[in-house]
C-alpha cells in the first residue's frame, strides 16, 4: 500500500475532469497549476487525494494560514491507492496544536490489520506463528 502526504502546494478544486480522484469536500473551487499535476499524477496512478473525500467544517479543512490571518487554504495532502481508499477513515486538521509553523497539523486515521511473525524453537525445529493485529 502507498500512502503520499505532505505538503504539496497543490489546491484541488472541484471541476468536473478530476471528480475521479478528488472528493468534493475540498476547499477551493478551482485547482491552481500544482493541483491539476497532483491530479493528473493520481489519474496516471491510480491513485485518489483521499484529504478531500470527509466533509468537516472549513476550519478543520485547511491546512494553511496566511500570517496575516485572511486566508485558509488546504494544500497539505493525503493520497493513496484508488483500491486501498476503505484504509484511510479520516483526514482533518489540528488546529490547537502549536508546531511553530503557519501550516496546521493533518491527522490521518488509518485502520490497516499488520501481521506480526514469531518464531520459536519446539523440540530442534523452528514453528513461524502468523499473529493478525487489530
Amino acid at each position: 500500500m502507498v500512502i503520499i502526504l505532505g505538503d504539496l502546494n497543490a489546491k484541488i478544486g472541484k471541476e468536473d475532469v478530476y471528480q475521479n480522484v478528488a472528493g468534493k469536500h475540498t476547499l477551493h473551487e478551482i485547482s491552481n497549476r500544482n493541483g491539476e499535476w497532483v491530479c493528473e499524477y493520481t489519474i496516471a496512478n491510480n491513485m485518489k487525494i483521499i484529504s478531500t473525500y470527509y466533509q468537516h467544517k472549513k476550519i478543520h479543512k485547511g491546512t494553511w494560514i496566511s500570517p496575516d490571518g485572511n486566508m485558509l487554504n488546504q494544500t497539505d495532502h493525503v493520497i493513496t491507492d484508488a483500491n486501498k481508499r476503505g484504509v484511510v477513515e479520516d483526514v482533518r486538521t489540528m488546529r490547537g496544536l502549536n508546531c511553530d509553523t503557519d501550516h496546521f497539523l493533518v491527522k490521518t486515521i488509518i485502520k490497516q490489520k499488520l501481521i506480526r511473525t514469531q518464531t520459536c524453537k519446539r523440540n530442534g525445529t523452528k514453528v513461524i506463528y502468523r499473529i493478525l493485529l487489530n
